[in-house]
C-alpha cells in the first residue's frame, strides 16, 4: 500500500500550449487584418493624444485668435434704429450658464485631490496584482493567472489616462 509508484506519463508540448482545442478552423490562427488592427490601435492613440496635448498647450498662442475692437453696440445700432422705439432691446445679451460653470469648477476642485491620489497609486496596486497573479502560474492555473494581469495593466492605464478623459469630457461640455 505504502511502495505504490506513481506513474510519470510524458505530454506533448502542444496539448498544453497552443490552446488548439478551443477553436475550430482557421479561428486557431490571427489574420493579418487582425494584427495589424491591433497593432494600429496603440499608434492611433499615441498620435491622437499627442496631437490633442500639442493643440491644448498652443491654443493660447494660436493665429486663429482675433481679438475683436469693436463693441456689440456698434454692432447692433443700425438695427436697433430701424425698430420702433416702444420695444425695448437689450444690446448686450445676459450671461446664462453662471451656476453650471461655477458648479462645474467647484466639483472638478474637489475630485482633482481625489484623481491625483488615485493616479499615485494606481502602481503599487497594479504592481502587487500582477505579482500575485504570478503565484497562479505556479499553481498550475495560467489562464487565471494571464486574465488578472491583463486587467491589472488596462485598470493601470485606464487610470493614468483618467485626467485626459475629464478633459476631453469638460471640453465637450463647454461646447455644448
Amino acid at each position: 500500500m505504502f511502495k505504490k509508484r506513481i506513474k510519470t506519463e510524458v505530454v506533448p508540448v502542444n496539448e498544453y500550449t497552443d490552446y488548439s482545442n478551443r477553436f475550430e478552423g482557421d479561428e486557431k490562427y490571427a489574420t493579418l487584418r487582425q494584427v495589424a488592427i491591433a497593432a494600429a490601435i496603440p499608434s492611433t492613440v499615441a498620435v491622437g493624444t499627442g496631437l490633442f496635448m500639442f493643440n491644448k498647450f498652443q491654443s493660447a498662442f494660436s493665429s486663429l485668435n482675433v481679438p475683436v475692437d469693436a463693441p456689440v453696440q456698434h454692432v447692433l445700432a443700425p438695427a436697433m434704429a430701424q425698430m420702433p422705439s416702444t420695444i425695448p432691446i437689450a444690446a448686450i445679451p445676459q450671461q446664462t450658464g453662471i451656476i453650471a460653470d461655477k458648479s462645474l469648477e467647484m466639483l472638478a476642485t474637489i475630485l482633482d485631490p481625489l484623481i491625483q491620489v488615485m493616479i499615485a497609486i494606481s502602481f503599487p496596486i497594479a504592481s502587487v496584482i500582477m505579482i500575485g497573479a504570478c503565484f497562479f502560474f505556479m499553481f498550475n492555473n495560467s489562464e487565471k493567472a494571464w486574465s488578472m494581469i491583463m486587467k491589472a495593466g488596462l485598470g493601470y492605464v485606464l487610470i493614468q489616462m483618467s485626467p485626459l478623459f475629464l478633459e476631453i469630457l469638460r471640453t465637450i461640455g463647454k461646447a455644448v
